[in-house]
């Protein structure tokens, strides 16, 4: 009778250990995290998560602190996670003073003048409202053939 009482004991604490801790899609996203070569260059390393939130679409909203040795924040990256396949590349702020918070910024656009959304160079929209792609002269078709 003893024997049976110390096995259900056993097996109730193991189950509630199972349910502690980082899930393994939070487990595999750390991991991809703290092997990236930019955070191993600057001695930084994701200690835990801040936000692991899961969408409807089956995509986690990461955000996290990248600490140093010491404990001390550096850092601060963002980024998605797929359940089941990969973990996108994150988005990541270097603090200008170690162990100051600051807020995220948000990037600067990378487009130039005239590229992505704006406005097109002479105004209103393309003829026939599609893209035109520039048509093949006869002797490219036969250099490819």
């Amino acid at each position: 009778m003893k024997m049976l009482s110390l096995c259900v004991l056993t097996g109730i604490a193991c189950l509630m250990l199972a349910g502690c801790g980082p899930s393994v899609e939070e487990r595999k996203t750390m991991a991809a995290f703290n092997d990236m070569e930019e955070l191993i260059q600057r001695g930084g390393y994701v200690k835990k998560l801040e936000r692991f939130e899961k969408r409807p679409d089956k995509v986690f909203i990461v955000e996290a602190e990248i600490v140093d040795e010491n404990d001390v924040p550096i850092g601060r990256l963002r980024s998605e996670r797929v359940e089941g396949f990969l973990t996108v590349r994150p988005r990541i702020q270097w603090y200008e003073t170690p162990g100051v918070s600051e807020e995220w910024r948000q990037p600067e656009r990378r487009r130039g003048p005239g590229q992505g959304r704006g406005q097109r160079q002479g105004g209103g929209p393309r003829e026939g409202g599609q893209r035109q792609w520039p048509q093949a002269s006869p002797e490219t078709t036969e250099a490819a053939e």
